[in-house]
């Protein structure tokens, strides 16, 4: 489903063929595998049962041609061919010419009934939109539009832009939304971004001015490296300076005081801490430090006597 080969009018076999095949690995009993096949329904009916893909269906001739009578009394695949008509075309009378040359191809009448392309339908192998192109000159109209929908692919290329969006909106620090507020933030983030391609769709992008050239901007700091200082009027600056030049000087004093600042702060060297040093004693020692403070203090102290 992800390559790029063109799949829109096999996929629905594709997916009838895997259903017979798990329950010819059951032998054919059907409530031994129902939940499996449940499973492989559910996602098959919201995925890939769309218009599209019962159109593709109906349109492929080696499918179309071999079960006739089968696809002709189930009306889903008629129904899926008209709604990608009415969407795919949109307008009343090509529709109505594309629904009559539709007979002629259920008919087998015109260059449908030739031999080589009843040969040709016969091969699973043989690209039903090339089918179309060599065969389907009796209806003109639905050839171009057989043709479109036969040479889609279907891919979960989709589903992996979800995922990225996902992504995007549950980070580590938004981490605590609920899925109903997650499934709305993705929903307008992906259809924002949508209708901002669809708006860009006609746009030229050598023509386009909408986006302002930062290289163009005089104005910007980042690209011109002057920085624009509000003029303040001074009794100190001298008469007959324009106001241009006033303030080209205040924009060179303003980056000539930066500059030295930038480099008297480059140059200053910072100077290492002296560390503090505490002296080490033996253990001999300071128990003699210790016996000679308890004797000081057990010493009677004598008052000092004048004499006369």
């Amino acid at each position: 489903m992800d390559s790029d080969v063109p799949a829109m009018g096999f996929i629905f076999d594709a997916f009838l063929d895997a259903k017979r095949e798990i329950l010819a690995r059951f032998d054919d009993e059907e409530t031994n595998v129902q939940e499996v096949l449940d499973i492989v329904d559910k996602r098959w009916d919201r995925k890939l049962k769309g218009p599209l893909h019962r159109a593709g269906y109906f349109l492929n001739p080696y499918y179309y041609y071999e079960n006739k009578l089968e696809i002709e009394l189930d009306g889903t695949f008629k129904d899926g061919f008209v709604a990608c008509v009415e969407k795919m075309v949109r307008d009343g009378p090509k529709e109505d010419i594309m629904m009559a040359e539709c007979q002629a191809y259920q008919d087998e009448e015109g260059s449908f009934g030739r031999e080589s392309a009843k040969r040709q339908r016969r091969n699973k192998s043989f690209d039903p939109a090339k089918w179309w192109s060599n065969h389907g000159s009796s209806a003109p109209n639905l050839r171009v539009l057989a043709m479109r929908i036969l040479s889609l692919t279907c891919s979960s290329l989709a589903c992996e832009r979800n995922f990225s969006v996902f992504q995007q909106v549950h980070t580590k620090r938004r981490n605590r939304l609920l899925h109903d507020k997650m499934r709305d933030l993705v929903f307008i983030k992906a259809n924002s971004q949508l209708e901002q391609k669809r708006g860009m769709k006609d746009r030229d992008p050598i023509e386009d001015k909408t986006y302002a050239d930062v290289v163009e901007d005089e104005d910007n700091e980042w690209i011109t490296g002057v920085v624009l200082v509000q003029v303040v009027q001074t009794v100190d600056e001298p008469e007959g300076q324009t106001a241009d030049e006033r303030e080209v000087v205040h924009v060179e004093e303003s980056t000539s005081k930066r500059a030295s600042a930038a480099a008297s702060k480059r140059n200053k060297v910072s100077k290492p801490r002296k560390k503090k040093l505490l002296p080490v004693y033996r253990d001999d020692e300071l128990q003699y430090a210790g016996s000679s403070s308890e004797s000081e203090d057990d010493a009677p102290h004598y008052p000092s006597s004048s004499s006369d």
